[in-house]
């Protein structure tokens, strides 16, 4: 698995439209998992916040959102940090 600091790397890497792309596909991968209640609620919390307050964008949203998919959908985050990786 990733470390956070990593992922925090790509990231800072990612053109804006990229950044927008990725928060797209990991939100649509953490609402549609079934394994939802594994995440815990404060971080379901800060999501849910940061979304409505338009900073889904910002490096600790996508950590959060990197640490809430880690745990409700480990294989599917993995295949994305792959892909991440090869950019």
């Amino acid at each position: 698995m990733v470390s956070l600091e990593e992922f925090s790397e790509i990231i800072r890497r990612l053109s804006s439209e990229e950044k927008k792309k990725l928060v797209e596909d990991l939100l649509d991968i953490l609402l549609s998992s079934v394994n939802l209640e594994n995440v815990p609620d404060e971080v379901g919390w800060r999501i849910t916040e940061a979304y409505r307050e338009g900073k889904m964008h910002d490096l600790q949203i996508f950590r959060e959102l990197a640490y809430a998919i880690s745990i409700a959908e480990p294989s599917k985050f993995t295949k994305i940090l792959k892909e991440l990786r090869r950019e």
